[in-house]
């Protein structure tokens, strides 16, 4: 009995969940988007590298080497129960596209941007929700702002670094073995970007 009604429980939060990302995004939200991006708003944001056009969220082009200072502002004016992030960088069905999106969707945490991104870890048999549970994981326990997530890449920030960072940078490079592999070199490095950046760059090629 207890387990149907569990089961029952999060069926009925999934579907909450779906239903709010399915919403429109306000108004508010649109007029805001244009302002601090200075470019037209698309009634959608992309996945899998561009190809995906999801309309649960909306989006505008603005220059990478100015999109995080963009986001922040972006944050700072978006009511609550939104979240705002930079989406894709390298669009393959947009080629003429110059820039990145920053994109505005429903939300209020990390794993809301990773389904509005849809990212995911294929090639090591890793798919949205095992990708999202890790980062809930995390999140819970330091804090997480993911701050770009795209199909195969996520940037983000711990609001508290892990105290065992040695430990932790093991753990980062098992989820995310590029990290290393095709990054840093090494799990000394990883540490000590990790002590440095207070943040990480996981892709998985």
């Amino acid at each position: 009995m207890f387990k149907n009604i569990a089961a029952l429980a999060g069926l009925l939060v999934s579907l909450c969940v779906h239903f709010a990302q399915a919403a429109p995004v306000p108004a508010e939200a649109r007029k805001q988007l244009a302002a601090v991006s200075a470019a037209a708003v698309r009634n959608y944001s992309t996945r899998d590298f561009g190809r995906d056009k999801y309309p649960g969220a909306i989006s505008a082009i603005v220059p990478e080497a100015s999109a995080p200072a963009k986001l922040a502002e972006l944050r700072r004016r978006l009511p609550q129960g939104l979240v705002a992030f930079i989406g894709t960088s390298n669009s393959l069905a947009e080629r003429k596209v110059k820039g990145v999106e920053l994109v505005v969707g429903h939300g209020s945490s990390a794993v809301d941007i990773l389904e509005i991104a849809q990212t995911d870890a294929a090639n090591y048999g890793m798919y949205p929700k095992d990708v999202q549970r890790k980062i809930a994981a995390w999140d819970k326990l330091y804090g997480v702002d993911v701050w770009q997530a795209e199909t195969d890449t996520i940037q983000l920030k711990f609001r508290k670094l892990p105290p065992d960072l040695k430990r932790f940078a093991k753990e980062l490079y098992e989820f995310c073995p590029d990290v290393v592999d095709q990054g840093v070199g090494s799990l000394a490095a990883l540490e000590q970007a990790l002590r440095e950046q207070h943040g990480a760059y996981l892709w998985w090629d």
